[in-house]
């Protein structure tokens, strides 16, 4: 295909150019909202996630955010061969303490991914009986 001729770091440049001048810079922009405005919104068995750029990391400013609400330290697992096991007794803990679970490299768990997405469904409508 003719995408795949060009240059990968000069498409994205010239596509978001593109985008810029002939619809609206707004949809170029990043999105990056505060993570405290992003924690009031959200639920106890509901994940937060963050799909991220590269370069992008947002784990200091969660473990600052985990200070404030008393938190701190989180478990953190960087997800791939066999750290499933790990995540998955860290994510039991943080069930019965309440702690804080971040999950990096998801990307390369996607089975894991699904088998939280199960967990979580069925802790949810356990909660709304």
């Amino acid at each position: 295909s003719l995408v795949r001729g060009l240059r990968e770091d000069r498409t994205v440049v010239a596509l978001s150019r593109f985008i810029n001048d002939q619809m609206d810079p707004r949809y170029t922009a990043p999105v990056s909202d505060r993570i405290e405005s992003i924690w009031q919104e959200s639920r106890n068995k509901v994940p937060v996630l963050f799909l991220l750029s590269p370069g992008a990391d947002p784990t200091s400013t969660i473990d600052e955010l985990a200070k404030k609400k008393k938190k701190f330290p989180t478990e953190k697992v960087s997800m791939g061969e066999g750290q499933e096991v790990i995540a998955r007794q860290k994510m039991s803990q943080g069930f019965v303490t309440g702690s804080w679970v971040v999950l990096q490299n998801c990307h390369l768990g996607l089975g894991f991914m699904a088998e939280i997405e199960g967990w979580l469904t069925k802790v949810t409508d356990d909660n709304e009986d």
